[in-house]
């Protein structure tokens, strides 16, 4: 789930992506990477839906921003980890296409007035799970950064079943308390899948990341219990998280 800057209770994503690279093995040690830019987020392109100069916050590996950049659009992608950025710029170069990666914190965005025509945040707002200080903060920032009229797409980690899994993840109401008060016009709220790789390895090496903070074990807890149960039926270890879809609208 692409990622930021280590606010209380999230991973040291610096260190997440460090380690992945050191020992090349993202997919194990990364959940949220899969090698490239998530079902869904292919099919909002697949529609039409991206439109101008794209923006990509907590872009990770890059993956997403450079399928824009695939598909002909001017694609910025932004990250907190050097090591992220770093690795998405060999990703685009072995795409042949050019993206602006940039190592910046996505929740402010400073510097970033009146560019973007498109936002997709593919599972970094929710990384803020706790934090809707932070999710105010970054919902103005996307609202600076964009022009009028443009579309906000997030794809967010939710709270119902799929397949037997039910993360602990943001309501919908977290989405009307904090958009429309930033200035974002709510069009679509409804649900689909993000997909993710989870096997033993990820949760040791998550645990020994978060080392620091006793509640996110307790939090992940039911979650790991819940992949025990469905492992034997995956194929490598590969699962269908609930995410919320959202679409917004930037009013002036």
């Amino acid at each position: 789930m692409d990622r930021e800057p280590n606010h209380h209770g999230q991973p040291d994503f610096e260190a997440l992506y460090r380690d992945a690279s050191a020992k090349q093995d993202a997919p194990v040690l990364i959940p949220w990477d899969i090698g490239g830019p998530q079902p869904v987020v292919q099919q909002l392109v697949a529609y039409g839906a991206v439109r101008g100069e794209v923006l990509d916050p907590g872009t990770g590996l890059g993956h997403h921003a450079i399928h824009y950049a695939s598909k002909g659009y001017s694609a910025t992608g932004i990250d907190a980890s050097p090591t992220a950025i770093e690795q998405a710029k060999r990703n685009a170069e072995r795409a042949g296409v050019r993206v602006d990666f940039q190592v910046a914190d996505a929740t402010r965005l400073e510097g970033v007035e009146d560019r973007f025509d498109t936002v997709v945040d593919s599972a970094f707002y929710h990384v803020f799970l706790d934090d809707e200080r932070i999710q105010t903060q970054y919902a103005r920032a996307l609202h600076r950064a964009t022009k009028p009229g443009a579309r906000l797409f997030m794809f967010e980690i939710g709270r119902h079943n799929v397949n037997g899994l039910q993360p602990e993840g943001l309501s919908a109401e977290n989405f009307d308390r904090v958009l429309p008060a930033a200035g974002w016009r709510i069009d679509y709220l409804g649900t689909t899948t993000y997909q993710a790789t989870f096997s033993p390895e990820t949760f040791a090496h998550l645990t020994e990341e978060m080392s620091g903070d006793s509640g996110w074990a307790e939090r992940m807890k039911p979650m790991q219990e819940q992949l025990q149960i469905i492992a034997p039926l995956l194929k490598n270890n590969r699962v269908h998280l609930p995410v919320w879809a959202v679409t917004a609208t930037r009013l002036d």
